[in-house]
């Protein structure tokens, strides 16, 4: 697995919740093909890819400029009270909980032409169609030996006008011909409230560079 990445504090003019210290534990998963890993909160819930599939779509998953990039490997998760796998279909603008997706996706020949910062970002959270996208955390990104990507932290109004947070971590693989992601996000308020455990999730995440 590739190495850990420190991140930046949150910016967005919030409270100081990012003093803030999770409290109860981490579980660490790896996805089944064993591509890629996240650690999440004891009491959050995480939702594997048969689950998913029964779902009318995958969440965190989008097309970008009319271009398909199929999942190969995904699994969600949320910190709601209850698991319910509907939990992470829903609006991340008015996510009262964090939900979240860590998802390998295939590039094709087509496709690999197309590649750009833009794409790895919007094909997780297309938030470039929704009102007022703002960039807080605008970086490059890498895993080393050709893993590159992006760091984002984005705030948006959707279609419920309502103000949604993603921290979205995105790579290729050294030959472009997968992107890996995750991304956890919420409301504003959801967002201030659990930044802390955000960002140790969104820090947590490696990716298995000899997949």
């Amino acid at each position: 697995m590739g190495r850990r990445i420190p991140l930046l504090v949150a910016i967005l003019g919030l409270a100081a919740a990012a003093c803030s210290s999770s409290s109860d534990g981490a579980v660490t998963y790896t996805d089944p093909a064993k591509l890629s890993q996240v650690s999440l909160p004891a009491s959050w819930h995480l939702y594997n890819y048969d689950q998913l599939q029964q779902l009318p779509s995958l969440p965190f998953v989008e097309t970008f400029q009319g271009q398909n990039y199929p999942a190969v490997s995904s699994v969600a998760f949320d910190g709601a009270p209850v698991a319910d796998v509907d939990n992470v279909t829903g609006s991340v603008a008015t996510a009262a909980y964090p939900v979240g997706s860590m998802s390998v996706r295939t590039v094709g020949d087509f496709e690999r032409d197309l590649l750009s910062r833009a794409t790895l970002s919007q094909i997780v959270v297309p938030y470039y169609a929704y009102t007022d996208p703002n960039e807080h955390v605008k970086e490059d990104f890498s895993f080393g030996d050709g893993w590159d990507g992006v760091k984002r932290l984005v705030s948006f109004v959707d279609d419920t006008n309502q103000l949604g947070v993603a921290y979205i971590l995105s790579v290729t693989d050294s030959e472009e011909k997968r992107v890996f992601s995750v991304v956890v996000g919420c409301s504003r308020q959801c967002f201030v409230d659990n930044q802390a455990q955000i960002e140790e999730v969104i820090g947590s995440w490696l990716v298995n560079k000899r997949s």
